[in-house]
């Protein structure tokens, strides 16, 4: 997409000021990660990073979590910071929930990223195909901070047996039958060595009796030891056992239902080497949207949807939805294949000039067809939005474009009005399109009809500047939409889009 002067703005804005998301200089803006920590110190939350902070390159980029500990009472004061800053929070599903942890996400205006931070109200390991364990240490936890380089962290004594703890917890059975070191386990020496230099024995041992019995310090030693590369597989497995074993007061092991569908993920999947089966995505907490984004030909209308799919699809639940080409029912593939057969043997209407000469009712049933497979893809995207997901619609039906993607038969209405099956025909295709209501958020991608004829090579230059002109001709601002500059860079126009989709979510 090849730049151009802005050729429309929101009414009461200058070209750049009208764009959300634009700052004067886009890449002087402050880290989103750096904010929320300098927020949570302003605003004295009390809570930490747990864990990860080995990984701050990972989680800084929004590559990675942020996993934070949260002081119960503070609860209303860190979801308020995490409203300020732009946070939204979403939901797994129901299977996947695990009780005392809430997922927030925020768009960092830096790297065009989400940063997704886990706010844990328990100290929980373990995920959700695994049995679950609650470490009770969470006030003593929280007592222990320190600063770092942007969160507070731990005392090095508690981030050990967090850290202990949680990697034996992943020792898996199919690791040792394999008779195979586990993949994750070169990744962490680096880690692991880094806590060990930082942990004064005498404070541990201090730290497990006074909080956590349960877990003494030949325990924690043993875990520690397992850890290197060389250690028993099978020896693995009994200290994975043993831990549960001292834990098991804090234990809940997944529902039957979710080890089953582990199971047959394994068996569909090959064991994990073929990406066939895909987890549930979360849901924004406050409810899903139905998102339209209109415009001319040649205005990468497309282009922008596969890019905000390929943004949100890793996380959340996404439907794409085109309106101007939905999936033909079977009904409409019948009439369709009549209407073909009939114009071959010249005994219907096929062209639009036919058509304005002659009443065309083969045409006009295809064309009511289509207005019903539009309005059966606009009720999935509805429904799909209404369970909490993110439907991205192109050509969506509004008024202000009935001619890129409406009603038909108004053109041939003077043909087709005088009998009564042209009325009927006519009325029903309203009745459609009538029933597709406004989307939740409507965005405009405007381009100049040149700009469009050079980028849209396939179809004749005059038809893509007449439908560029019908879309530059609208007062969007009357409609309540949101202007986006399609004659931007594409990675411009992809950074309006985002800053506006997630503004209005």
């Amino acid at each position: 997409m090849s730049g151009t002067p802005p050729i429309s703005s929101p009414a009461g804005a200058g070209p750049n000021a009208a764009l959300p998301g634009r700052s004067p200089a886009r890449g002087a803006a402050r880290s989103l990660v750096e904010r929320l920590g300098e927020a949570l110190r302003d605003e004295r939350v009390t809570c930490l990073q747990w864990k990860g902070n080995w990984k701050r390159n990972r989680w800084m980029s929004g590559e990675g979590d942020i996993d934070l500990l949260v002081d119960r009472p503070g609860e209303a004061r860190f979801q308020s910071v995490l409203t300020t800053l732009g946070f939204r929070r979403a939901d797994p599903p129901p299977q996947s929930a695990i009780a005392g942890i809430e997922s927030y996400f925020g768009l960092d205006p830096v790297t065009g990223r989400l940063i997704h931070v886990h706010a844990h109200y328990r100290l929980v390991i373990g995920g959700i195909w695994r049995t679950v364990y609650r470490l009770p240490i969470e006030t003593p936890l929280l007592a222990s901070a320190v600063q770092g380089t942007v969160f507070r962290v731990p005392a090095a004594e508690f981030e050990l047996v967090t850290f202990a703890a949680r990697m034996v917890q992943r020792y898996s059975t199919s690791d040792t039958l394999r008779r195979r070191q586990p993949a994750w386990l070169k990744g962490i020496q680096g880690e692991l060595d880094a806590l060990l230099a930082k942990t004064d024995r005498a404070r541990l041992a201090d730290v497990l009796a006074a909080h956590l019995p349960c877990l003494d310090v030949p325990f924690i030693d043993a875990c520690i030891a397992s850890l290197r590369p060389g250690y028993s597989r099978w020896a693995r497995v009994a200290l994975r056992r043993e831990l549960h074993r001292r834990l098991r007061p804090h234990a809940r092991r997944p529902p039957l239902t979710v080890t089953m569908t582990r199971v047959v993920r394994w068996f569909v999947t090959l064991g994990g080497r073929l990406d066939l089966w895909r987890d549930g995505r979360k849901h924004l907490a406050h409810g899903g949207t139905v998102v339209a984004l209109v415009g001319g030909d040649g205005a990468g209308k497309s282009t922008c949807v596969r890019e905000l799919r390929q943004w949100l699809s890793d996380e959340f639940a996404i439907m794409t939805a085109h309106l101007g080409r939905p999936p033909r029912s079977l009904l409409t593939l019948a009439v369709g294949a009549v209407f073909k057969a009939a114009g071959a043997m010249g005994v219907c209407a096929v062209t639009d000039a036919e058509r304005l000469r002659a009443r065309g009712y083969l045409a006009a049933l295809r064309d009511v067809c289509t207005a019903r497979d539009r309005y059966r893809l606009y009720v999935r995207a509805r429904q799909f939005a209404l369970a909490g997901g993110l439907a991205l619609c192109e050509r969506y039906p509004i008024p202000q474009n009935r001619e890129l993607s409406g009603p038909q038969l108004d053109l041939f209405a003077d043909r087709l009005e005088p009998t009564r099956l042209g009325r009927w025909l006519i009325a029903i295709e309203a009745a459609y399109y009538k029933r597709i209501l406004l989307p939740d958020l409507l965005i405009v991608l405007l381009v100049d009809p040149e700009v469009a004829v050079r980028r849209k090579t396939d179809e004749p230059a005059d038809y893509v500047r007449q439908r560029g002109e019908l879309v530059c001709s609208v007062d969007w601002s009357a409609a309540g939409a949101r202007v986006v500059d399609a004659g931007q860079p594409l990675a411009d126009v992809v950074a309006d889009l985002k800053a506006i989709l997630w503004q209005e979510l």
